[in-house]
């Protein structure tokens, strides 16, 4: 999935970047009033798509009729009641694992008996020891030399690997600019990431993920 290079609005992460997984740029996410206790009361869920009709809020694809889905029920942001903002299940393990989790302690409805939920619970632990992994959205090349690594701050040469980031706020996964590739280990404080790049960029094939694995193991060059 590629996105839109975005000018910097001139918000920094780096001095207030501890927190919730759901950060913005320099800032944290704010739930809204009651949130925490609807959340306890209204569990996430996952189970077969009735519909093809729903996209995933994460990778923004449809999600096919009879595939397993995660449900992550919030409070309605227009109105009264609830929401539920649907996933795939890789893509709430990756995006969301928090309530990836949540969904799977005692008491959450009951998964289905084929769901592949220990893999996916690890990678939603993963998600949670590396606080900046779930904002990964692929790999791709960059399209022009404007955009600036939010890791080095330095250009990102057009043509050379980058990442691309997300942050999750206000329900949606909204562009957060992007890091070299070879900037992965000082931003994530991990390399071990191509699933995961896999995941989100599946149109990169196996010599170009092999490309991105070289510059994930590349050493940044101080300047």
């Amino acid at each position: 999935m590629l996105l839109r290079e975005r000018r910097s609005r001139g918000r920094s992460e780096e001095t207030q970047d501890s927190g919730s997984l759901a950060e913005g740029p320099g800032r944290r996410e704010r739930a809204p009033a009651g949130a925490a206790l609807y959340n306890l009361e209204m569990a996430h869920i996952i189970e077969p798509a009735s519909s093809s009709r729903a996209k995933c809020r994460s990778c923004e694809q449809p999600i096919a009729k009879g595939e397993l889905r995660f449900g992550e029920r919030q409070p309605n942001a227009f109105g009264e009641g609830e929401m539920t903002l649907w996933f795939h299940l890789p893509c709430a393990a990756y995006s969301r694992p928090e309530p990836f989790l949540e969904s799977q302690v005692e008491g959450q409805p009951a998964a289905p008996a084929d769901a592949p939920l220990e893999s996916l619970a690890a990678a939603a632990r993963f998600g949670i020891a590396h606080r900046r992994i779930p904002r990964l959205r692929g790999a791709e090349r960059a399209t022009s030399g404007r955009a600036h690594c939010r890791s080095c701050r330095e250009l990102i040469t057009k043509g050379e690997w980058r990442l691309a980031l997300v942050f999750f706020e206000e329900y949606r996964f909204n562009p957060g600019g992007y890091i070299h590739a070879h900037c992965a280990r000082e931003y994530f404080e991990t390399t071990d990431i191509l699933d995961r790049i896999r995941h989100y960029s599946p149109e990169l094939r196996e010599p170009e993920l092999a490309e991105v694995a070289t510059a994930l193991a590349r050493p940044v060059v101080a300047k």
